[in-house]
């Protein structure tokens, strides 16, 4: 009973781990999602500040604030890259964690299969045992029902050595 209760508890729990990572490897995609349109909008934010400069060929202050702001949006593709780098190895691992839940889910079963077998075969062995503890509750009573004749038997063997003289009584 109790193998059986933690095995459905066992079930239940692998069941739960099993969702829950599911659950975030779709947030996760969706987010990686999009860190990949936030990095395009960047490298396309890029390209037009480029071109701006090029046609409008004004100060070298523009140029410089514009170097600087490259130099940010590099460090934040830079980020960005790592960051997607991090959150392709967190995908990985709950894929990881999924497939391990999946194997334990499968020995679980087997568990319980094996579980049932046995409280099948229990019970299936019940009937004999009840037959052979009545045969031992008879074999017990019989047991002390010739006790009793013995001992009858010993008294009036006792008796009749009496009767006898020369005859040990003990």
């Amino acid at each position: 009973m109790i193998r059986k209760t933690l095995s459905i508890v066992a079930l239940l729990l692998l069941s739960g781990f099993l969702i829950n990572g599911i659950t975030m490897t779709q947030n996760l995609k969706r987010l990686h999602a999009g860190l990949e349109s936030n990095l395009e909008s960047v490298k396309t934010l890029n390209q037009v500040q480029s071109s701006i400069i090029d046609k409008n060929g004004k100060l070298s202050k523009m140029l410089s604030t514009m170097d600087r702001a490259d130099k940010g949006l590099d460090d934040a593709i830079g980020k960005t890259d790592q960051l997607l780098t991090l959150l392709s190895k967190v995908v990985d691992y709950n894929a990881d964690t999924l497939r391990l839940n999946d194997q334990m889910l499968k020995h679980s079963s087997a568990s319980k299969r094996d579980i049932q077998s046995i409280s099948q075969n229990l019970a299936e062995l019940d009937p004999y045992m009840k037959q052979m503890d009545e045969m031992l509750k008879n074999l017990a009573s019989t047991a002390k029902e010739d006790e009793k004749y013995l001992k009858e038997i010993l008294d009036s063997t006792r008796h009749m050595n009496s009767k006898l003289p020369g005859v040990n009584t003990r």
